[in-house]
């Protein structure tokens, strides 16, 4: 399978969507997801070995097999390649386009760019906004991971965005009251004690 990657600034993605509302998901967090998961994974790893040696006996356990490595094999989004919220999502706020949050999102995404992280840790997205036109469909989901400063649409498909962006962005999701891991840990901080440290030296 041929695939494409795509590359787009988190400036040009805000500036290039339409929508009428937005709606912010927390996903893959929370005791009864961490509960399916650990059950769900001894099943997982019992038919991929199966599968490895060529022992699935029928269609029920090859679909199960796909199924759970959907969730075990693949990085997860807030929306599949059908468009099926993931199963773990929580919808944790709604925001009018002229709402004073949203216009605030929009801004962070406007953020100039001065350095994209470039870190070799996989996305674990949990957070995500979804856009929604006037007709309730969904025009785009961003995808976001503040742990390895990453943002996807969908698979492959990127937004590259600067450093303090994420920042601001775990700022946003914590004022408006959605869950986020390490509350109290800003790159941005690091950052600048690292700066100081160089000009001190």
């Amino acid at each position: 399978m041929d695939v494409k990657y795509t590359y787009t600034t988190s400036i040009d993605y805000s500036r290039q969507l339409e929508f009428d509302y937005i709606e912010t998901y927390s996903f893959r967090r929370g005791e009864e997801y961490e509960d399916k998961i650990t059950a769900w994974k001894p099943e997982y790893d019992k038919f991929k070995r199966r599968d490895e040696k060529g022992k699935l006996i029928d269609a029920e356990e090859r679909n199960r097999l796909q199924e759970l490595n959907g969730i075990f094999g693949y990085t997860q989004y807030l929306l599949d390649a059908d468009g099926n919220f993931h199963f773990s999502s929580i919808k944790t706020n709604t925001f009018k386009k002229d709402d004073v949050q949203t216009v605030a999102l929009l801004q962070i995404l406007k953020t100039p760019i001065t350095e994209v992280p470039r870190f070799m840790c996989a996305p674990e997205y949990r957070d995500a906004i979804a856009f929604y036109n006037q007709a309730g469909q969904i025009v785009s989901s961003l995808n976001v991971c503040l742990s390895c400063l990453l943002m996807e649409t969908k698979m492959f498909h990127h937004i590259n965005a600067d450093f303090e962006t994420y920042d601001l962005l775990k700022r946003w999701f914590m004022s408006i009251g959605h869950e986020v891991e390490s509350p109290d840990y800003f790159i941005m901080d690091e950052i600048n004690r690292l700066k100081d440290k160089r000009k001190k030296s």
